[in-house]
C-alpha cells in the first residue's frame, strides 16, 4: 500500500479590523470530477480580535480548515520606540 503525504495548503490574510496577519490552512483533496467542483465561501474569525471574515476554498477544504496567526508577518510590538 502507497502512503500519500497530505500538505497543507496556505492562504495569507490580514485582518482589517486589528490588522493581525495570520494563515488560513486546509487540506486540498480534490481528485478528476472533483476539482470541477465550484469553490466554497467559509467564515474564519481573526485568531486575535475574533472579527469574521468570508474566504473560498476548494471545495471540501472547509471541513480542514484551520486559522493560525503568523507571527512573522506581525509587527513587533513598541517597534519605533
Amino acid at each position: 500500500m502507497e502512503m500519500i503525504l497530505r500538505e497543507r495548503q496556505r492562504n495569507p490574510h490580514r485582518c482589517p479590523e486589528c490588522s493581525a496577519s495570520f494563515e488560513v490552512a486546509y487540506f486540498d483533496d480534490r481528485k478528476d470530477e472533483r476539482a470541477a467542483l465550484p469553490e466554497v465561501l467559509a467564515e474564519v474569525a481573526c485568531p486575535r480580535c475574533g472579527r469574521s471574515r468570508s474566504v473560498a476554498l476548494p471545495s471540501g477544504a472547509e471541513r480542514t480548515l484551520e486559522v493560525e496567526i503568523d507571527e512573522i508577518g506581525e509587527p513587533d510590538e513598541g517597534a519605533g520606540d
